[in-house]
């Protein structure tokens, strides 16, 4: 078993928590399992660095503040975070860019 597929077993949990409606203080257990899920991805990517890996670590950074309770007036950071993590997966295959 890898890292990244620890990972996403941690990330399933937090997802099935968050489901059941388990909350904690502040934290957002879907940034947090959006967090575990994107840092399994991106820790498969960083051995060359593209602007993909690039919008995929700043869409993990997104996820961190969203799992921490940071909050930017009426801005939902997991949205942030899922735009970019899309951005990211596109970018290649329809903007031609590596």
């Amino acid at each position: 078993m890898t890292f990244s597929t620890l990972l996403e077993i941690l990330a399933l949990i937090a997802f099935v928590i968050a489901a059941i409606g388990f909350t904690y203080k502040k934290t957002d257990l879907i940034g947090a399992a959006l967090a575990l899920w994107s840092f399994a991805e991106l820790i498969t990517r960083l051995s060359t660095i593209t602007l993909s890996t690039i919008l995929l670590l700043l869409a993990f950074l997104a996820f961190v503040g969203a799992a921490i309770g940071w909050r930017y007036r009426k801005l939902s950071l997991v949205a942030v975070g899922l735009a970019l993590w899309m951005l990211s997966l596109l970018i290649g295959p329809v903007f031609h860019i590596s």
